[in-house]
């Protein structure tokens, strides 16, 4: 009898783990993206692509997108339920959106450059990530807009809301969103989209959409 209690507390305790199921299906049509967008794409440029320089020390902040990506999901699962629902929402949803629109809208990028001028361990890791990710499905970015969703859902959580912590938060996503134009791996046409992108989720996810917990209270109180 006591282990069914806990079995029932657990299971709601953790059922937002739901939200979960967001992440395979955006994985599924991006993969199928990558596979068959590689031709007839439009391409996305701006002039001013060719007076930023590649720096292959960008890719550091540009690796980084994955712990604040992930430690962002972790800490609200376990911390902040209701943030971690709007987090998997606007990143989960966003990003589906954006790859159907990639299937709708082949888009590409040709600035990466063939040879580089130093030869070193970063650039080593730039290679690879060249080899790995297609140049296609780049505008808008969604290391730009997934950048943005982790920024505004540790924004958005309470226990989270320290001078420090916070400009640490936008500084580090400045430099992520940043390091996609410095090793080639965007245009800036494609940050620039990423930003309209990430500005509107946020506004939708965190700012239109209704609070359950606001309604469940309203229909509290008419009984």
């Amino acid at each position: 009898m006591m282990d069914s209690s806990v079995k029932r507390f657990n299971i709601k305790k953790y059922e937002h783990a739901k939200y979960l199921l967001l992440i395979p299906l955006y994985m599924l049509v991006f993969l199928l993206d990558e596979k068959y967008i590689v031709r007839n794409y439009f391409v996305s440029y701006l002039p001013r692509d060719d007076m930023i320089p590649f720096c292959e020390c960008f890719v550091i902040p540009y690796f980084l997108w994955y712990p604040l990506m992930i430690g962002a999901g972790v800490y609200l699962f376990f911390i902040d339920p209701d943030g971690f629902k709007k987090y998997m929402t606007y990143v989960g949803c966003g990003f589906l959106l954006i790859v159907l629109l990639y299937a709708v809208f082949p888009n590409g990028q040709n600035l990466r450059p063939r040879t580089f001028e130093n030869s070193n361990f970063l650039t080593d890791i730039i290679k690879w990530v060249y080899k790995n990710d297609t140049n296609t499905n780049v505008c808008p970015s969604l290391h730009v807009v997934g950048t943005m969703g982790a920024m505004f859902a540790l924004m958005e959580c309470e226990k989270l809301r320290t001078w420090w912590f916070q400009t640490f938060n936008v500084i580090l996503s400045f430099f992520i969103c940043i390091s996609t134009v410095f090793i080639k791996q965007h245009s800036i046409l494609d940050v620039f989209v990423g930003i309209i992108f990430g500005i509107v989720y946020y506004l939708i996810v965190y700012k239109w959409m209704p609070e359950k917990s606001h309604i469940a209270e309203k229909q509290g109180s008419t009984y």
